[in-house]
């Protein structure tokens, strides 16, 4: 979708250690949460798995994960793929301004289309993609189907997990 689009030689996948803006560390441990994302993404050429925001452990914030890339690949181009609901939060990321001069947003219309920021750049993902993981936890501790939500050889895994209830 997004890497086909706007034609991006790679997206790496980076799991957080712990959002700022959620008050509850992650319910998976780390190892499990790297896995099923690697197991997800197996065959897929263009992506790629980070465990660099783990590793650091603690708050991630969006901001020094973008320092850190732009540092370790200077000459290219940095995009930070989201949905409309952490579009609308970006005001209240630390450091949004600074984030916004080293990245270019891609973000899916999830579920409303996404408006401009002034000074942000910004591209509209033109497919709607309205899972989300947090629709997911929740469906989990709520005991409802998450059939279609993700690859059909993960619903198994994830129900049998327990972390989600």
């Amino acid at each position: 979708m997004a890497w086909e689009r706007f034609s991006l030689s790679r997206v790496i996948f980076l799991p957080c250690a712990q959002s700022p803006l959620k008050s509850f560390q992650p319910l998976a441990p780390d190892s499990k949460r790297l896995s099923w994302l690697k197991s997800g993404l197996k065959g897929q050429g263009w992506a790629k798995v980070s465990r660099w925001e783990i590793d650091r452990r603690g708050i991630s914030y969006s901001v020094e994960t973008a320092r850190h890339w732009k540092m370790k690949n200077p000459r290219a181009g940095l995009y930070w793929i989201l949905g409309s609901d952490q579009w609308q939060q970006l005001p209240r990321w630390k450091n949004f301004s600074e984030l916004a001069r080293l990245v270019h947003f891609l973000v899916f219309p999830r579920p409303e289309i996404p408006r401009k920021k002034s000074g942000v750049k910004m591209s509209l993902i033109p497919s709607r993609f309205d899972i989300s993981s947090t629709e997911i936890r929740l469906r989990l501790k709520k005991r409802l189907s998450i059939k279609g939500l993700v690859p059909f050889e993960f619903e198994g895994q994830l129900r049998r997990s327990r972390f989600y209830r």
